[in-house]
């Protein structure tokens, strides 16, 4: 049985990356972890390249590959970075552990894969409780098409475990062809597609944050500090991780801290310095309504 961890990065996302990695081995971890491109400039940091091994897409088969391209021709204004975690299926490893970038492990990932024996695909998250509006324009349809439970098995796309098998490649591209023949009803990303491809295959999903097991939801954004987290723990939930997802993190919230673990003394207190900066000066809301302002002319 082999088994690791994939993360798809480029030099964006590689700080993130490289605290991910720190906390995954300070946890006890020792799984391979194999890095997929996601585009744009390359990774360089040296402890993220010291600690993987490159996964470049014609490391995948040619079946994944033409995945890839059936989605962008569905998908064109998509970000075709995104769906390179699909690639996944179509590696070597028998079973294993997608992650994004902007999360911190907080147990040992190694013990995840005894929930994974007679499920199609294990998470941990709150996504269910959102009513689907992460996913969909019309989430209704969803309901109707699906059953109306369809919404409920909703799943974050940043972390989960599944294994190889063949028959969800016919999966994937039964969620391609659904895009084609339901153009608006679903957002054009990553997250959507895949549960639409859960739903098409159905795929018996676990989500360790409902009952029996009642896992503590991993969105940062659920916590008002690194106190309230560790406190939670300590009442006996469990907690594979933390997601900082639906915000770019600046340092400058105090649930951020499990981001600078990774980090030197001098250097945590080099960066928690320029973020102090940035957020006193009004810079990070300038930049902020710049980004807004970008989008609109460019939309």
């Amino acid at each position: 049985m082999k088994r690791g961890i994939y993360l798809v990065t480029n030099r964006r996302s590689e700080a993130e990356c490289a605290n991910l990695i720190y906390a995954i081995r300070k946890s006890g971890c020792a799984l391979p972890i194999r890095l997929i491109p996601f585009g744009g400039a390359p990774v360089r940091n040296p402890s993220v390249l010291a600690q993987t091994e490159p996964a470049p897409l014609e490391s995948f088969s040619k079946e994944g590959r033409a995945l890839l391209r059936r989605i962008a021709e569905v998908l064109p204004h998509a970000n075709p970075g995104l769906f390179r975690r699909l690639l996944i299926w179509f590696g070597d490893w028998d079973e294993f552990i997608y992650s994004d970038n902007d999360l911190v492990a907080l147990m040992n990932w190694e013990e995840l894969f005894q929930y994974l024996p007679g499920h199609d695909l294990v998470h941990s998250d709150l996504e269910y409780t959102t009513g689907g509006v992460h996913n969909y324009s019309a989430p209704d349809f969803i309901s109707r098409q699906f059953g109306s439970g369809a919404i409920e098995t909703a799943f974050t796309a940043g972390h989960f475990l599944s294994r190889k098998e063949a028959r969800f490649t016919a999966h994937f591209n039964a969620a391609a062809d659904w895009f084609v023949r339901h153009p608006g009803k679903a957002h054009p990303h990553d997250q959507s597609f895949l549960h639409l491809a859960s739903l098409l295959g159905k795929w018996n999903v676990l989500n360790l944050c409902k009952p029996p097991h009642d896992w503590l939801s991993p969105w940062a954004g659920h916590y008002a500090n690194t106190l309230e987290v560790v406190q939670n723990i300590q009442k006996g939930h469990r907690m594979a991780h933390i997601h900082y997802s639906g915000w770019k993190p600046l340092l400058d919230k105090p649930q951020e801290d499990f981001l600078t673990a990774g980090l030197t003394p001098r250097r945590r207190l080099f960066k928690l310095w320029i973020a102090a900066l940035c957020k006193l000066s009004g810079w990070n809301e300038l930049n902020r309504l710049w980004l807004r302002l970008r989008q609109r002319l460019s939309s």
